[in-house]
């Protein structure tokens, strides 16, 4: 009985040894590796591109999910698909003052449409530049990517096609908070009834040196994407936009952008700040608006 016993406790050692080298379920890939372009789970994704007079970089990234990375290379080759923007304008646009419309082929250049995921990596960058002069900075441009063919694995069954929509910036563009004091101006340029302004202001880039925004006669910013007429929109910008322009020698002019007269304006720019006054016409009164705006 003694020596039943001796070999039934050896048995249950041996088989726990057995088992504690098995290899563990969670050591192995946890998921089906899908290959998808990165942002496409949303449509659309927003990338930023500065104004510039040459060139500039932009970049689409793929990925390969799953809970381990890719133990071999892996070729992605990507192609255009334009009609996913009149697809996505006529579902998701149709009372937006803008749409969104392709790039045109001037303006963009793309060395190759194939990148490859290098073994252990998650994702890689297809790399292609746009040309920014002469941009519009009130059209929403689009550039559209799907993934045609990959090396291995499998497409992602929806996260495969994307509308970049390039955001124009520049140096000094972004959202600022406008601290300031507003006068009522006499004839004699009297300033009149302060009253205090505290409100976040967007710069938007013009150009490599421009950017505009808001007067304090527009209560908040406009979304190209909103519910609102086009000609409404273009309205409020029209005549309510103030630029700032930065000069050759580095100092800063201020304007009104086309209907609003602005004057004896000053600004100047400095640790992410503008220091800022400048006159303005609004319902047939003249308005002082003097402070800063930070980023």
């Amino acid at each position: 009985m003694k020596l039943i016993r001796t070999i039934y406790m050896l048995g249950l050692l041996a088989g726990l040894f057995v088992s504690c080298s098995k290899e563990s379920p969670l050591d192995g890939e946890q998921y089906y590796k899908q290959v998808y372009i990165v942002g496409a789970y949303e449509v659309v994704q927003q990338f930023d591109v500065a104004y510039g007079d040459g060139p500039q970089n932009a970049y689409v990234a793929v990925a390969a999910g799953g809970s381990q990375n890719i133990d071999r290379n892996l070729e992605v080759v990507l192609a255009h698909n334009d009609a996913t923007i009149e697809w996505y304008n006529n579902k998701y646009m149709l009372d937006a003052p803008l749409k969104y419309q392709k790039l045109d082929d001037q303006f963009c250049s793309f060395p190759s449409m194939k990148t490859t995921i290098k073994a252990g990596e998650v994702y890689s960058r297809l790399p292609f530049t746009v040309e920014t002069s002469g941009l519009d900075c009130d059209k929403l441009y689009a550039l559209t990517f799907k993934i045609e063919s990959v090396s291995d694995y499998v497409k992602h069954p929806k996260d495969t096609v994307l509308i970049m929509n390039l955001n124009l910036t520049n140096d000094f563009s972004g959202t600022y908070q406008m601290v300031a004091i507003r006068y009522t101006l006499t004839a004699n340029d009297e300033e009149l009834t302060p009253s205090s302004v505290n409100m976040q202001r967007t710069l938007k880039a013009v150009s490599k040196d421009q950017a505009r925004f808001f007067n304090v006669t527009q209560s908040s910013d406009l979304s190209a994407t909103g519910n609102v007429t086009t000609e409404e929109y273009f309205n409020v910008i029209d005549n309510n936009g103030v630029t700032f322009t930065r000069q050759p020698d580095g100092t800063f002019t201020v304007a009104g952008w086309k209907n609003l007269s602005v004057s004896n304006g000053t600004v100047s720019f400095e640790d992410g700040t503008f220091t800022f006054c400048y006159d303005y016409e609004s319902g047939g009164k003249r308005y002082r608006l003097r402070g800063t705006m930070t980023k």
